[in-house]
């Protein structure tokens, strides 16, 4: 049984992978989805064969009213019968620690991303941590950063990477780039650097507006932004297009929204670029790596490994804006470094994000969860 708290965007990396573990898994497994709301991705879950079952859950309410929400959801879980229990979001696993602690059932947990090490994980977190069975890090620096900082005993940890659709995302001849340039309304002169991210504080493209496009106006550059943006509701959105306007960027930064797209975004840009505060491992890195895209990143967690390491992109300094500035210069005036590291980017996604490989990691860990079980 997974156990997953949906929020309401579209754009939902963690989501995304465990929808996509499933599809990988369906017929492996008897899945039962345990969620709190209706998405286009529960969708696909019913369409595999899982038992979808909603819990209602509001993180507006007030502290009471959570955790009267989180008992009810705790309550219905124990009613649904599994062998693994398993979520990817603290909210999840709240809601499977009470069936996994009176059934004896294996309890998995993957870390969706690390906090930074000034920020502390709190009494909910650690009831987790102390019942895990299994906690899943999405990249051995991530295993690295867990281990001594988690109460998580060693041999509990694995490493398992996303799953990127190596046919959706995938390099493309110059031919057909030009093609998905031309629909996406590139202009052919232009240098696109793609953040592919919801408009939200954690991915900091305010700081990218503010800090580092004054450093590059003699550059033919154009920053598109695909992700959730709602600047009627959001202040962090408002403030985004506010600055565009006030700084007279209007064309030289795109918000497109929302968008089912991405794979012919990060085929059409020039550069990829993360620049979150914190991330686990960002799904539009490895998307981007996959479709040969070079990515310039600030030093989030799997960075280094994903990027520095395999030689598909350049990581610069978690608040080094004029860093993120010479970085994206330094590609932007080099076509022919782009493409070696787009290679390179190809070639590592090929090599950790392949379905079949990561389907085969998880069969591995689900086995050994089983027989724990049957113990």
């Amino acid at each position: 049984m997974f156990a997953a708290y949906q929020v309401e965007r579209g754009s939902n990396g963690g989501m995304e992978s465990a929808t996509r573990i499933f599809e990988a898994l369906a017929d492996d497994f008897r899945w039962t989805l345990l969620t709190n709301r209706e998405t286009p991705r529960t969708e696909r879950w019913r369409a595999g064969g899982a038992r979808v079952v909603q819990f209602g859950f509001e993180e507006e309410a007030g502290k009471f009213a959570r955790g009267v929400q989180l008992s009810l959801a705790a309550a219905r879980a124990l009613t649904l019968r599994a062998d693994i229990l398993h979520s990817n979001d603290i909210r999840g696993a709240q809601v499977l620690l009470p069936a996994a602690k009176l059934s004896n059932t294996p309890l998995a947990l993957t870390l969706r991303g690390m906090k930074p090490e000034r920020e502390h994980y709190g009494a909910n977190w650690y009831r987790v941590f102390r019942r895990l069975d299994a906690l899943i890090t999405l990249s051995d620096d991530m295993a690295q950063q867990v281990d001594g900082r988690l109460p998580v005993p060693l041999e509990r940890i694995h490493t398992i990477s996303s799953i990127v659709d190596l046919d959706t995302f995938r390099p493309v001849k110059s031919a057909d780039r030009a093609e998905v340039r031309a629909k996406l309304r590139l202009e052919d002169h232009e240098i696109a650097i793609g953040l592919i991210a919801g408009v939200f504080e954690i991915k900091r493209q305010l700081d990218v507006i503010r800090e580092v496009l004054a450093h590059l106006k003699d550059l033919p550059i154009r920053l598109h932004l695909v992700g959730d943006f709602k600047p009627t509701t959001d202040k962090y959105a408002r403030a985004c297009a506010d600055m565009v306007e006030s700084q007279g960027l209007g064309d030289r930064v795109v918000f497109h929204g929302f968008r089912r797209d991405v794979a012919d975004w990060l085929v059409a840009v020039d550069v990829a670029l993360v620049a979150s505060r914190r991330e686990g491992l960002a799904r539009c890195m490895i998307e981007a790596m996959a479709c040969g895209t070079p990515v310039v990143s600030v030093d989030v967690c799997s960075a280094r490994e994903m990027l520095q390491e395999t030689g598909a992109g350049i990581v610069v300094g978690l608040d080094d804006w004029p860093g993120l500035a010479i970085a994206l210069r330094e590609l932007c005036k080099d076509p022919d470094k782009r493409a070696t590291m787009g290679r390179a980017g190809r070639d590592a996604a090929v090599t950790r994000f392949s379905t079949q490989k990561v389907a085969d990691d998880w069969r591995d860990l689900y086995a050994s969860l089983v027989k724990m079980k049957v113990k």
